[in-house]
């Protein structure tokens, strides 16, 4: 759901910085490097998500000389609400998170309320790293399925258990109760998953048609044990090499969305540009999905869209971009480089020079 109003105060290098960005279109952002365009971004995006996708240090992220950094903005819901969200973090860690004037302590209360899909150089993780893919199923999951979340975190809390019991060599008896109770979440987080891949498959087909006219590729879902075994049964044989190396080796956290194009991994066959439009395509086949299942639409942040594209491919990603009814963000160095496709499209424009945010006709 989009923001109507952002203020900023003390996060990287904005002391105090406002932005009233457009609805439902594009919000394009200019200026030098280093002037706090993808500061802007991951303001936006902290918002959601509680975390940073640039730095975990905090030190860096808030203001040189202040000690905490403040975030609010106004979010429009579904039936045209505005609802305020703040949140402040301090450089020692401490965090308060409000949505309309109540505090709470889920992130996941955040990112239920903004769904953000991000693209920007770390996006080509999602044809590299199989962790990466997980994610991505993920928070298509999370927001598909009402249960998932209570799901997921059962089974990462009783693999924990199962790996400790494993390290410290328990008996039989106790280890057994936490290899049930991770039999017990792996099956639903299974199910969930493998579902929410038969729902994106026609929707990415045709994102992918779209930007790269890419014929035989293949995507798989692989739950992360041998295929068509029970899951039971695996962990029962790996049982004595599980006790060896101290952790699970199967199952749902290992769990991967396969990528391959004549039979050979995706990453391999690309160019580089040709992975970054196979990466946005995924990402934007699981927003249109968002909006199927749930009627909201994600908030795109698009960090640098010039980097690995031409002109023609920069093109067609606005194009489909622009067919999301979404609020949009993009950033680049020089203004030019989107002003002729935006005179077609509802577009506000904003210059970031040194933490200032001034909106320009």
């Amino acid at each position: 759901m989009p923001v109507i109003r952002l203020d900023i105060a003390d996060f990287r290098n904005f002391v105090s910085a406002k932005l009233e960005p457009i609805v439902d279109g594009f919000n394009f952002i200019y200026g030098n490097n280093g002037s706090g365009k993808t500061s802007l971004l991951e303001a936006i995006y902290y918002l959601s998500l509680g975390r940073s996708f640039r730095s975990s240090v905090m030190s860096r992220i808030v203001g040189n000389t202040a000690h905490k950094f403040s975030l609010f903005a106004h979010i429009l819901n579904q039936t045209a609400q505005i609802i305020p969200v703040g949140m402040e973090r301090h450089v020692n860690g401490d965090t308060k998170i409000r949505i309309s004037g109540n505090e709470v302590r889920s992130v996941a209360d955040l990112a239920t309320l903004t769904p953000i899909q991000l693209i920007n150089s770390h996006c080509f993780n999602l044809l590299d790293a199989p962790a990466f893919r997980r994610k991505f199923l993920d928070w298509g999951a999370f927001y598909a399925y009402g249960d998932f979340f209570r799901i997921w975190k059962q089974f990462e809390r009783a693999l924990k258990q199962r790996n400790a019991a494993l390290r410290k060599q328990v008996a039989p008896r106790e280890l057994a109760i936490w290899t049930d109770e991770v039999i017990q979440y792996a099956r639903p987080l299974d199910k969930l998953r493998k579902e929410y891949v038969q729902h994106l498959l026609p929707l990415l087909n045709s994102m992918v048609s779209e930007l790269l006219a890419l014929d035989n590729f293949d995507v798989s879902y692989h739950p992360g044990w041998r295929e068509n075994a029970e899951y039971a049964d695996v962990l029962a044989e790996t049982l004595e090499r599980d006790r060896v190396l101290g952790h699970t080796q199967y199952g749902p956290h290992r769990a991967d969305f396969k990528i391959a194009i004549n039979h050979a991994p995706a990453k391999d066959i690309l160019s580089r540009g040709q992975q970054k439009l196979f990466v946005c395509a995924m990402l934007l086949a699981q927003g249109a999905l968002l909006n199927i299942d749930t009627n909201k639409r994600p908030i795109y942040l698009v960090d640098d869209l010039p980097s690995e594209l031409d002109i023609t491919s920069r093109s067609k990603l606005l194009t489909l971009l622009s067919r999301q009814n979404a609020q949009i963000f993009v950033t680049a160095v020089e203004q030019e480089i989107l002003k002729n496709f935006l005179v077609h499209h509802p577009t506000k424009m904003f210059h970031v020079e040194h933490g200032v945010i001034a909106e320009r006709v």
